[in-house]
């Protein structure tokens, strides 16, 4: 139950009393009520003037370079991730089938980091073949 003192600061009657940006009376003129409507320029001559800002000529560079290079990346992370994650994951086995419990891990971890560099290598080796065959 609302204290009867404060029962005046909830619901909506105070609502009615809001002061702000959204108590203002509406004026009845819209955004595209434009009273000088002849004054602007036309469609055409916005397109022409458009052309002429973004170099006729001029090309864009290709997005698609992007993309690759962002492929490239990811596939190179995942990568070093896998052999480090198939690294850990044999050495827990390990340590685990075996009893002997950070041992195995440490070195699944470290045979995994540099399987992992190994793969990320060859593929770096790849990519650079195939960019000077091109």
């Amino acid at each position: 139950m609302l204290d009867a003192a404060l029962r005046r600061l909830y619901g909506p009657r105070d609502f009615k009393r809001a002061r702000g940006v959204f108590s203002r009376p509406f004026s009845g003129k819209l955004m595209g009520d434009n009273p000088n409507r002849d004054d602007l320029p036309s469609l055409d001559e916005f397109s022409e003037r458009l052309e002429r800002l973004r170099g006729h000529g001029q090309t864009a560079e290709s997005p698609k370079g992007s993309a690759s290079a962002w492929g490239r990346a990811m596939r190179i992370s995942s990568d070093l991730l896998a052999g480090l994650f198939v690294g850990c994951l044999l050495g827990v086995g390990l340590d685990h089938w075996l009893g002997t419990q950070p041992w195995f891990l440490l070195v699944g971890i470290a045979l995994g980091f540099a399987a992992g560099l190994r793969n990320m290598m060859r593929t770096l080796n790849q990519d650079s073949g195939q960019s000077s065959d091109n």
